[in-house]
């Protein structure tokens, strides 16, 4: 067991994961015939509070979206459990409309067949 407590200490208990993870993530799609990903900042790993700075950042947001102090350009922000937003409804409420919805088609609950294809692609 390892305790990791920084983006360092996995590089040092863990040479080559992050590098490794990059590429799996960068190539996962391309058997499919897709382009590889691209990613945001350079494929660099950030630290933990660059990561803690962005969840932050991101839960503002939400925050503003579900107490309606944003404009959510149509997003439904009904929730049954953000005391202060004004999209509030009653749990047996919201039950009520899922279960008003029709059942989902059987089509989207069989997997293609395609899923179970495995593909091996071979780093240069």
């Amino acid at each position: 067991m390892f305790l990791v407590f920084s983006i360092n200490d996995v590089k040092r208990l863990k040479p080559g994961y992050l590098e490794a993870t990059v590429d799996w993530f960068r190539r996962y799609k391309v058997p499919d015939g897709k382009p590889e990903n691209q990613f945001s900042f350079n494929a660099e790993f950030k630290d933990k509070d660059f990561a803690i700075d962005t969840i932050k950042s991101t839960h503002d947001y939400w925050r503003a979206l579900v107490t309606k102090k944003t404009d959510g350009k149509g997003i439904s922000c009904m929730n049954t459990t953000v005391s202060e937003s004004p999209f509030r409804c009653d749990p047996d409420a919201a039950k009520a409309i899922v279960d008003a919805l029709p059942p989902p088609c059987e089509s989207a609950c069989t997997p293609p067949a395609d899923v179970d294809k495995w593909f091996h692609h071979q780093k240069n």
